[in-house]
């Protein structure tokens, strides 16, 4: 049982899980795996760590995806045809190029980008990694560069907030607000206009002198994007809940880890969203543990000799007994998981995965059975 088939078949795979848990190395593995068997990959991820992010030639706040040499992706044997691509998401860079995509001419996308009130924006919205996230996501899939993509998303509980970003930034600058900010709102009864007076003095007297005029004026480049944003919000929505995509829930051994993956599956299902199973990383589930130290007593020739093989035998009944905890967890999170879905273990590999070599260790032993 193994994650070969996700890889084959999805073209968007989502993963989700506490921090600390792997999640990202998770996702680097699967798609150095994905890449090696052939397709176009691409994976988004928010914040990885140093060294992993060297490791994979990550390029920090770059405006392109970094392609991972085939030299790289291929060193151990001949070169295929697969491509891997990565990028850390930049949210500056992901507003920008909505921003000019969206707008009808080049004059109106430097209207929004250029006005004081722009730069202000992801702060004002709350979620802007997870927005970022659904909009990176969505230009990605509509150009159509990547047979799969896998979304590295952010280690919180909203985790998952990314797809309902799209829409709480439509709804922070909605239609109600256009039409009592926008310079031809149509209301000409003399309680809206008072509305629209009280609230910019309110404004003014907050932020200073002129503060009301400049959010009409910014109002009115941005309010046509609108329409833009929640075709988008829309569209990702119905790709996220399609057959071509995949949730996976990355956890660890740890109580806490665990509470969180619960959490999270609980989330997708309330959502209708396809839950593709779990991945129990750092885990001696798959491991079977030292040989018993017992062969080793007749060769005991000294009392140091024989103290070592005892120290053996108890770290040997150790680590046994931590791979049956370990395999019975695996066993917990398999129980009643949906027609489909898997619950598999990532081996513990430490400090190989801070390599590229051992990115593709893990990348097979995910996918390999």
């Amino acid at each position: 049982m193994n994650l070969d088939g996700l890889l084959r078949d999805k073209r968007i795979i989502v993963l989700c899980g506490a921090g600390g848990v792997g999640k990202t190395t998770t996702a680097a593995a699967l798609g150095v795996a994905a890449a090696r068997a052939g397709r176009h990959v691409l994976v988004l991820t928010i914040d990885p760590a140093r060294r992993l992010a060297e490791a994979m030639g990550l390029k920090e706040n770059g405006a392109e995806p970094t392609t991972v040499p085939p030299e790289r992706l291929y060193a151990d044997g001949p070169r295929g045809t697969g491509r891997l691509d990565v990028w850390m998401l930049e949210p500056s860079v992901v507003f920008e190029r909505m921003v000019r995509r969206m707008s009808a001419t080049e004059s109106a996308a430097r209207a929004i980008l250029e006005h004081r009130l722009y730069r202000f924006l992801s702060e004002l919205v709350a979620g802007v990694q997870e927005y970022a996230a659904a909009e990176a996501l969505d230009t990605f899939l509509a150009e159509g560069h990547y047979d799969l993509i896998l979304l590295d998303t952010p280690p919180s509980r909203h985790a998952l907030d990314f797809l309902e970003a799209p829409g709480r930034l439509s709804r922070f600058l909605d239609d109600r607000v256009i039409s009592l900010f926008g310079p031809d709102s149509g209301r000409t009864g003399r309680l809206w206009q008072g509305a629209q007076a009280l609230v910019g003095r309110v404004l003014d007297g907050i932020f200073g002198g002129g503060f009301a005029q400049e959010m009409r004026s910014f109002v009115a480049a941005f309010g046509g994007l609108f329409a833009g944003i929640r075709l988008h919000a829309d569209r990702l929505r119905e790709h996220l809940s399609s057959k071509d995509a995949a949730f996976l829930l990355v956890t660890s051994p740890e109580a806490a880890a665990l509470r969180e993956a619960g959490f999270f599956q609980e989330a997708l299902q309330a959502k209708g969203l396809p839950f593709a199973g779990y991945v129990l990383n750092r885990s001696w589930a798959r491991e079977d543990g030292l040989a018993p130290a017992a062969a080793l007593k007749p060769h005991a020739s000294n009392a140091a000799d024989t103290d070592a093989v005892i120290g053996l035998e108890h770290l040997a009944g150790v680590e046994d007994a931590r791979a049956k905890a370990h395999r019975s967890l695996l066993a917990r999170l398999a129980e009643g998981l949906p027609l489909g879905a898997l619950a598999i273990a990532a081996p513990d590999a430490g400090a190989d995965l801070e390599d590229f070599r051992g990115l593709v260790h893990l990348g097979d032993a995910l996918t390999v059975a």
